[in-house]
C-alpha cells in the first residue's frame, strides 16, 4: 500500500487534505460540511470550468457524503485521471522523459504494458489488450485537448485538425480490435501516423506515452504509470515535504507559507495553534528570503539534531512563534487526559509504517503500568500506509484469527488469509475505537479486523473504502540486461498497480464499501465523548468509576 511521494501526494495526500479540513482538528465544533447538492453542484461547476484539481476534491466529499450514488465514484476517477494529466504535462520530469524516449522505444513500453499488467491487475477482466487500449486511446484524446500538451509537443497544430482527429479516435481508432500486445503496438503506429499526417507533432513519443499513461491510469483511481523519475527509489523530491508529519507548503505571492495542517497528524496534535495561511519566515536556521520553494527544500534537507524548526509567523503584526516538527515521525501518539479518572487511556494511530507494531506495544504498555484498564483507540484521519504493518498491529490486539483476506489473481494475493495466533501475548485491554470517512487503506483493515472479531466496538463514521493493495511493477523495456537478463538501467519506469482486494473476516469488501462503525456518530466532538463513555462502560465493573463529565485529550 505504499508508494513514492510523488504519486501519493496527486492521491493520497490529496484526499487527506481535501476530506478533512484542517479546522475540524482543531476546532472543538467542527464546521457544517456541505450538503451532497452542493458538493454536485461544486463538482459540476468545476468540471465544466476544467478545474479538475477543485472537480477531484469535490467529487472526493461527494462520494463519503453520498455513497448511494453509484456514479459519483467512476466520476471521482475520472476527475483524478484529468487532473494527473494536467499536472503530468507540466511537470518537467516528464517532459524531459518524452523527449528523450523515441517512438519506437514507446511503443516497446505499450507493448510491455499489455504483456505484463492483464496478469496482474486484481480483475483480468478489466485489464484485456482491448480495455487497456480503449483507455489509452481515450487519454490520448483527452490530452489532445489540453492546450498545455499541444504547446509542449504538437507544432503549431490547427485547432480543427486536433479536433476532428480527436473525433476519429472516439469514433473509430478506440473500437480497433486488440487482443493481444502484438496487434496493439502495430495499431497503435498505424494510429501515430495518422496522427502526424493530420497536424504536425514535434514530439510524436508524447502521443503513445499518452496511451501507455491512460493505459495504467485508467484501471482504478489507485493505479498509477510510473516514469523513470517516479519509480527509482533514490529520486529526490523538488518541493519542500513535510507530509508524514502532517504539514503541506505552497509558495503564495512569493512567500513561503503553511498550505495545510492534516486532521489527526502529528503537527495537529502538538501543534494545535498551526493554521493554513501561516508564513514561513526561517526553516532550519535558514531564512526564507527570498522565498522560493527550492530553498525551502534545501533547507529541509539540513535539519537540526533530528527536527526541523519552523519559524512561523500567523499575522501581518504578529511575532515569529517556533515549531519543532521530528524528522522521524512517531505513528502512535500517548496523550494525557485531562479526567479526575484517568482509568481510560487515549492512543491515536496517525499512520501505519514498520514501526506502529512496536510503538502500540510500548504505548500501552506504559499505559497500563500507570494503571489504565481501558483504551480509546483513535483512527479518524489515518489514511493507511504499510498493510503489513496494519495487519501485524491487529495480531497485537487480537489473539487468534483470521484478520483480513486478499483476492486477486497472483498466487501471493490469491485467497490468502491473514492469521493471529499472538495467544496469549495480544494486548487483552478493553477498545473502543474511533473511525471516520477518512480512515482508509491499512487503518480499515485494522478496524474491520477488531469489530468483526468482536475485539473492539466502533464509533463515528463509515470508513473510506479504499480496501484495495497496491504493488509497484518494474517495466524493463527500454533498459539495458545484465547476463542474467535483470535490468542495469532504469528508463522504462513502472506502474503502481493495484494486485488484491480486500475483505474482512466475516467475508465482507472493503474496497468501495468502508467500515460501517456500531455507534453512528457524525460531530468529531461527539465521537470522542461517546467513546470514553463506552470505554468506561467496558471497564470491569468492580472497578468502573462513574464517567466525568467532560473528556478531552491533550498533547502532553
Amino acid at each position: 500500500m505504499t508508494a513514492p511521494a510523488t504519486v501519493l501526494r496527486g492521491v493520497g495526500l490529496l484526499l487527506l487534505a481535501w476530506l478533512a479540513p484542517p479546522a475540524a482538528a482543531q476546532e472543538p465544533a467542527a464546521p457544517a460540511r456541505p450538503t451532497a447538492v452542493q458538493l454536485r453542484a461544486a463538482a459540476e461547476a468545476a468540471e465544466k470550468a476544467g478545474d479538475w484539481e477543485a472537480a477531484f476534491a469535490a467529487y472526493c466529499q461527494l462520494y463519503v457524503a453520498d455513497r448511494g450514488a453509484p456514479e459519483v465514484r467512476e466520476k471521482l476517477h475520472l476527475a483524478l485521471r484529468r487532473a494527473q494529466q494536467l499536472r503530468r504535462h507540466r511537470d518537467p520530469q516528464f517532459l524531459r522523459y518524452a523527449a528523450t524516449v523515441s517512438p519506437t522505444d514507446a511503443e516497446k513500453l505499450f507493448a510491455e504494458v499489455l504483456t505484463k499488467v492483464p496478469v496482474r491487475y486484481v480483475d483480468r477482466d478489466k485489464a484485456t489488450p482491448q480495455v487497456l487500449w480503449e483507455n489509452g486511446v481515450a487519454e490520448l484524446s483527452r490530452a489532445l485537448a489540453d492546450p498545455a500538451f499541444r504547446q509542449a509537443f504538437l507544432d503549431a497544430a490547427p485547432v480543427d485538425r486536433v479536433e476532428g482527429f480527436r473525433t476519429a479516435l472516439r469514433v473509430s481508432w478506440a473500437k480497433g480490435p486488440v487482443s493481444t500486445a502484438a496487434d496493439a503496438r502495430l495499431l497503435l503506429k498505424k494510429l501515430t501516423a495518422a496522427a502526424q499526417d493530420a497536424f504536425p507533432v514535434r514530439v510524436p513519443s508524447a502521443l503513445v506515452l499518452e496511451v501507455v499513461c491512460g493505459a495504467c491510469d485508467g484501471l482504478d483511481e489507485y493505479t498509477v504509470f510510473l516514469t523513470p523519475a517516479q519509480f527509482h527509489p533514490d529520486s529526490t523530491p523538488t518541493a519542500p515535504d513535510l507530509s508524514s508529519q502532517g504539514v503541506y507548503l505552497e509558495l503564495v505571492n512569493g512567500e513561503v507559507v503553511v498550505a495545510a495542517v492534516a486532521v489527526g497528524s502529528w503537527a495537529a496534535h502538538h501543534h494545535p495553534d498551526l493554521r493554513k495561511g501561516d508564513r514561513v519566515a526561517r526553516i532550519n536556521g535558514r531564512p526564507m528570503d527570498p522565498a522560493t520553494l527550492v530553498a525551502a527544500a534545501e533547507a529541509l534537507r539540513n535539519p537540526l539534531d533530528g527536527w526541523h524548526e519552523l519559524d512561523i509567523v500567523p499575522g501581518p503584526d504578529a511575532e515569529p512563534i517556533p515549531v519543532r516538527l521530528p524528522v522521524v515521525v512517531p505513528t502512535v501518539y500517548r496523550l494525557v487526559l485531562t479526567a479526575a479518572k484517568e482509568e481510560v487511556g487515549y492512543v491515536r494511530i496517525g499512520s501505519f509504517a514498520a514501526s506502529t507494531p512496536r510503538e502500540l506495544d510500548d504505548t500501552l504498555n506504559v499505559l497500563k503500568a500507570e494503571g489504565v484498564r481501558a483504551v480509546v483507540l483513535d483512527l479518524r484521519g489515518n489514511m493507511g500506509g504499510s498493510f503489513l504493518s496494519g495487519v501485524d498491529t491487529a495480531k497485537r490486539l487480537i489473539p487468534s484469527g483470521t484478520i483480513v483476506t486478499t483476492r486477486g489473481q497472483l498466487a501471493q494475493v490469491d485467497n490468502q488469509a491473514f492469521e493471529s495466533d499472538s495467544g496469549m501475548s495480544a494486548h487483552d485491554v478493553p477498545l473502543v475505537v474511533l473511525v471516520d470517512a477518512d480512515t482508509a487503506s491499512a487503518a480499515e483493515v485494522l478496524a474491520a479486523a477488531l469489530k468483526d472479531r468482536g475485539r473492539a466496538t466502533l464509533v463515528g463514521m463509515p470508513t473510506f473504502g479504499k480496501g484495495a493493495i497496491q504493488y509497484p511493477f518494474r517495466f524493463d523495456a527500454l533498459d539495458e540486461k545484465d547476463d542474467r537478463g535483470r535490468p542495469k538501467t532504469n528508463r522504462t519506469g513502472g506502474v503502481r498497480l493495484t494486485i488484491a482486494r480486500l475483505h474482512s473476516p466475516d467475508g465482507s469488501p472493503i474496497n468501495g464499501v468502508g467500515v460501517t462503525p456500531h455507534v453512528l456518530e457524525a460531530h468529531p466532538t461527539r465521537q470522542l465523548e461517546v467513546a470514553f463513555r463506552k470505554a468506561f462502560e467496558a471497564l470491569p465493573a468492580l472497578t468502573r468509576p462513574a464517567p466525568p463529565a467532560m473528556l478531552e485529550p491533550a498533547a502532553p
